[in-house]
């Protein structure tokens, strides 16, 4: 099965990089042949973890009307050539105009390169991330779709839309969504693994890690909690 898996949510700081990191990882470690978009290129910083790792193509998809829809052209072309089977989209906030403007021309395009989408929303506080999330164009075509809560930016605030609005929550699952959460890895074990941006999660628990033998055990462990809520149930549809 080939896979294009897709973060989004359209607004900055809710965890778009790290569940793209999360899938990236999953791919590898699942022996799959990754390709990363890096759609983000103001801040890149799943281009910096994994360029020396997998293919990063960095196209810039904060664009609209023909400058998005050269964009959406260029990356296809440039799948196509590739021929990987597990494509990670990293989208920036704003990412509507090109994703959501031309899914009607993603989604067949994605069809015909054999690639299954899947969305991964994710989720912020304010409504308006739902009613989005329920709006969006890429969600409604893609083959599976998961609304994400990233609970390392949440500071453990489970005051989503999703959670005390059931309306939000009941009109994404009525529409085939799933739902699914990234637990928080240990504050202290987050920063130590920011200061090595050039290296994969799987090479920080590795034999040759500058980490801690205790800090890498507890990386293992958020990595399968991680895939486990988010990254396998989306992939799978379970």
């Amino acid at each position: 099965m080939k896979h294009l898996v897709i973060s989004h949510g359209d607004k900055g700081g809710v965890g778009k990089s790290i569940f793209s990191m999360l899938a990236v990882e999953f791919g590898i470690f699942s022996g799959r042949n990754v390709a990363i978009v890096e759609g983000d290129t103001k801040i890149g910083d799943v281009k910096a973890r994994y360029e020396d790792v997998v293919s990063v193509l960095s196209v810039n998809l904060d664009k609209s009307g023909n400058d998005a829809e050269n964009a959406i052209a260029t990356l296809f072309s440039h799948l196509e050539a590739l021929q990987s089977d597990f494509v990670v989209m990293n989208l920036p906030a704003n990412s509507h105009k090109a994703i959501d403007a031309y899914a009607e021309i993603i989604a067949p395009v994605a069809q015909e390169l054999g690639l299954q989408i899947c969305v991964a929303w994710m989720i912020g506080r304010e409504s308006s991330s739902a009613t989005l999330a329920n709006e969006s164009a890429i969600c409604q075509l893609a083959d599976r779709k998961m609304a994400v809560v990233n609970r390392h930016e949440s500071d453990f605030d489970r005051d989503y839309y999703w959670f005390t609005a059931p309306q939000y929550r009941e009109e994404w699952i009525a529409s085939g969504g799933l739902t699914g959460e990234i637990p928080e890895l240990a504050s202290r074990v987050g920063a130590r693994v920011k200061e090595y941006q050039g290296q994969s999660f799987a090479s920080l628990t590795g034999p040759e890690s500058p980490l801690f033998i205790v800090e890498r055990q507890i990386i293992k462990h958020w990595l399968q909690k991680s895939w486990q809520g988010s990254v396998i149930p989306l992939l799978q549809g379970e």
